[in-house]
């Protein structure tokens, strides 16, 4: 918008512009004197007011620009805001996506520690409520490093025991089957469907059903069975301390539940040095969870000597009742048996007709079997088989 002296030089020009010329001449003109004096002194007199306006307007510079600097300012902050803002939503994002997958982990794990305990160790190994029985149990393995690693093995060959004697009452006469990895629902094991009965272990159902992990049968060689009372002679020198010792347990733990399912004695022969031997005796419903829970954390350690379990094993034939035993020995040492020793148990295979079955625990250490030649008529090698496949062909001779 234009101020007043503007128009006003605006209305002096317009009106020059109108006046005409003098007569013979094309540079001046004829004025009303009045009317040209009349905006001169209109003009005069604004002239005061707009310098003084401009000069009001100069002054306050510094304050206009103030201002404008502060609203550019805070646009400016509120920009950097709303870009900090979507940035810590970014990052928010990224946190609960680390965050989430953790819970999945951590539960995932939790969902197997409690599947691998239960039916390692619990008489109904399909059931995962929490029950007060499992509930104590999981507290009870869960205290005992050692019970932990027997449960990573335990679980399994159990499975694998339950598998042969489904198949061998399912399947018919000599058709039976061993397990695989896969998600074949129609053929999974049933303690595999047992995760869906607890929303605690349906994400690990779910994993590994998209893995392809879920346990199922596949068809394998026909299982031949025995007969008589199962005697474990299990090694627990200082050099099986770990994971074989574990292994070992477990496989003793399995062999005690084929015993008790057909109303067979058990006896387990925990040895080491020659002076180092505890013998466990399970009769069939004389004993309980707390038993098994004590024999499979006894460890002895020490050296190996053969000798002392074959006697103790030779006296629970003679003196406990252990007549026509089939007899597990378990081991990964080398060791010699005496002549006279060696001479007794021949004898006593002659007299009570049973045999001994060696599993040689020398993963790493092929071609020690020697040790086991003069008195194991079977002998099954960690190192040429895989340990599933040692625990089906042991479980094979004695269901």
């Amino acid at each position: 918008m234009s101020s007043r002296i503007e128009q006003i030089i605006e209305e002096i020009e317009e009106y020059v512009d109108s006046c005409k010329f003098q007569p013979l001449s094309s540079t001046k003109i004829v004025v009303n004197k009045e009317e040209l004096e009349e905006l001169l002194r209109e003009l005069r007199m604004k002239t005061p007011d707009e310098i003084k306006r401009y000069q009001k307007i100069i002054s306050n510079k510094d304050a206009i620009l103030a201002d404008a600097q502060s609203k550019a300012d805070a646009i400016i902050a509120d920009a950097k805001t709303q870009a900090q803002q979507m940035v810590t939503e970014s990052e928010v994002m990224q946190q609960a996506y680390a965050q989430a997958n953790e819970i999945v982990t951590a539960a995932t794990e939790q969902a197997q520690e409690v599947q691998s305990i239960i039916g390692a160790w619990s008489d109904e190994p399909m059931n995962m409520r929490r029950t007060s029985e499992n509930l104590a149990l999981l507290e009870k393995v869960r205290q005992s490093p050692v019970l932990r690693d027997v449960s990573k093995y335990l679980g399994r060959f159990r499975e694998l025991l339950a598998q042969t004697k489904k198949n061998s009452y399912a399947y018919g006469r000599g058709e039976t089957y061993s397990l695989e990895l896969g998600n074949n629902l129609s053929r999974a094991l049933t303690s595999e469907l047992a995760m869906l009965a607890t929303p605690e272990t349906i994400p690990l159902f779910l994993r590994k059903y998209q893995q392809k992990q879920i346990k199922q049968y596949r068809r394998r060689e026909p299982i031949y069975k025995g007969m008589g009372d199962i005697i474990c002679c299990l090694d627990e020198s200082s050099s099986t301390e770990g994971e074989a010792a574990a292994w070992g347990k477990a496989v003793a733990m399995t062999l005690l539940e084929i015993a008790a399912e057909n109303r067979r004695s058990f006896a387990l022969i925990h040895f080491a040095g020659s002076s180092s031997c505890q013998v466990d005796i399970f009769r069939p419903g004389e004993y309980t969870l707390e038993d098994k829970l004590t024999a499979a954390e006894t460890f002895l350690g020490g050296g190996t000597n053969f000798e002392r379990p074959i006697r103790e094993a030779l006296r629970l034939m003679d003196t406990e009742g252990f007549e026509k035993a089939d007899v597990v020995f378990i081991t990964d040492g080398e060791c010699e048996l005496p002549d006279a020793c060696q001479q007794e148990l021949q004898a006593a295979q002659v007299a009570y007709h049973f045999t001994v079955t060696g599993i040689l625990l020398d993963e790493g250490q092929s071609g020690m079997d020697f040790s086991l030649k003069p008195f194991c008529q079977k002998i099954y090698r960690i190192s040429e088989l895989t340990d599933n496949a040692v625990v089906e062909s042991v479980i094979g001779l004695l269901v």
